[in-house]
């Protein structure tokens, strides 16, 4: 029996011959600020690309002779999906813990009650009057950018436009999706950053992970991770390029940091406290005698030489962390540091976020007893957490969100077609690391450019 499809499917332009990406209902109905709502249609899409791939039940909708039984089906359907048992972002868990997500689900904004729950509607549609993505009356809302296929995602705004970058996916080492949307909802897929590995990489085309990329004088450096030929340990290398879309070059002769004595070197996430700059990666530890280690580094200015010594952030203590902890990122607000990373199986529901606080820029850290986001309160096996600002060009405003990953199926290690797909929420500018606003989570869309 074929998976069913959720009633809340938006129409994406498919980007490969693999199949819907977004036929299971964890992946929206697993996030609960509200009711999700569609994003609206793209103007810009490829010659000849699928726009609207609506649901089965609409089209019949529309033929009056079958129309009780249609009625009928959706009802069950969307009975069957309610009692999927998934729960919202940041629910209620079970004894929330300080610094973690405040228990409960916001109304929608078409007062319908948290996801899930329509009372029966067989589609979520904003209210009339509603406004529009991009719209200043819009208050920010979580983003779940269905279709994306964006794992370990790294987002940067420049000049109205954020660059969103992810693990090898669609053929491409690091794939970049854009949008010029102020509420992330509207997104364009932008090709490959990266389209060459240097020689000493070992290229299959899945063999690039977790970059990201920071601004520098005469262009932008990416962090990015590869395996290395001669030993297959995963270190990290950088690339440079003029353009936040690339292409990055990188012309090493090998890479910039690889701890071979702990089985390797990932995860690179850049961040700056004033004019200084920092580098946080995670060490494998996989070796006998070795433990994974979250660790932290001056950069020069020129965000490639590396300054004095690394410093161990962070070590797995809890059980929740399932002796590992990788994709580390700092969220530097003010004179407050926190530092973010995933824990556990990165291919099952038991991965999840945690967050520690720090002293400073290099520690020490003292880990938060609960994760941040987890399955059942932010979709499916979040991670790859990293936060970042974005800018809007009409008001100035600053403000700072949350991006990280899930999965698109309950179990991704059973479904060869699971994707990861990108996830936004708004952060407050300082305080507790929840959510700036309760409102509805919308879903996004991804379409080609012509």
């Amino acid at each position: 029996m074929p998976e069913p499809r959720s009633v809340l499917e938006v129409a994406t332009v498919p980007v490969s011959a693999r199949p819907d990406p977004c036929l299971d209902p964890a992946a929206t109905d697993s996030f609960s600020f509200g009711s999700a709502t569609e994003a609206p249609a793209e103007t810009a899409v490829s010659a000849g690309a699928s726009v609207a791939r609506r649901p089965w039940w609409r089209a019949r909708r529309a033929t009056a002779i079958i129309g009780s039984l249609v009625v009928l089906m959706v009802v069950v359907a969307a009975l069957a999906i309610t009692g999927s048992g998934v729960r919202g972002v940041f629910a209620a868990a079970s004894s929330p813990q300080a610094g973690s997500p405040q228990a409960g689900a916001a109304p929608t904004d078409d007062g319908q009650g948290p996801s899930g729950s329509s009372s029966g509607s067989t589609e979520v549609e904003p209210p009339a009057g509603s406004p529009t993505p991009g719209d200043p009356a819009q208050p920010r809302s979580a983003v779940v950018v269905r279709g994306s296929n964006l794992a370990d995602p790294y987002l940067l705004t420049l000049d109205g436009v954020t660059y969103a970058y992810g693990t090898n996916a669609d053929g491409a080492h690091v794939p970049v999706l854009t949008s010029t949307d102020p509420s992330l909802r509207s997104w364009v897929r932008a090709g490959d950053a990266l389209p060459h590995l240097p020689g000493w990489a070992q290229d299959t085309g899945f063999t690039t992970w977790a970059p990201s990329v920071a601004e520098v004088d005469g262009g932008y450096v990416m962090y990015y991770v590869t395996r290395v030929a001669a030993t297959g340990h995963q270190c990290v290398s950088t690339a440079h390029a003029t353009s936040p879309t690339g292409p990055f070059i990188d012309v090493s002769t090998g890479p910039a940091i690889c701890q071979e004595a702990e089985g390797g070197s990932i995860d690179p996430s850049p961040y700056a406290v004033g004019a200084e700059r920092y580098l946080t990666w995670k060490s494998e530890g996989i070796l006998p005698g070795t433990t994974p280690t979250i660790w932290a580094q001056r950069l020069a200015a020129d965000g490639r030489t590396l300054l004095g010594e690394p410093t161990a952030l962070l070590r797995p203590t809890l059980d929740w962390q399932h002796g590992l902890v990788e994709g580390p990122a700092m969220l530097v607000r003010g004179a407050s540091f926190d530092l973010l990373f995933s824990a556990g199986d990165w291919h099952s529901p038991d991965y999840a976020t945690g967050s520690a606080t720090c002293a400073g820029p290099l520690g020490p850290c003292t880990v938060r007893p609960e994760p941040l986001l987890r399955t059942g309160t932010a979709g499916v096996g979040p991670g790859g957490a990293e936060p970042f600002r974005s800018i809007d060009r009409a008001t100035g405003e600053e403000t700072w969100w949350l991006a990280f990953h899930t999965w698109n199926r309950r179990e991704p290690a059973e479904n060869p077609h699971a994707d990861r797909q990108l996830v936004v929420v708004p952060l407050p500018d300082a305080g507790a690391l929840t959510p700036a606003d309760r409102s509805a989570v919308r879903l996004g869309r991804v379409t080609t450019a012509p």
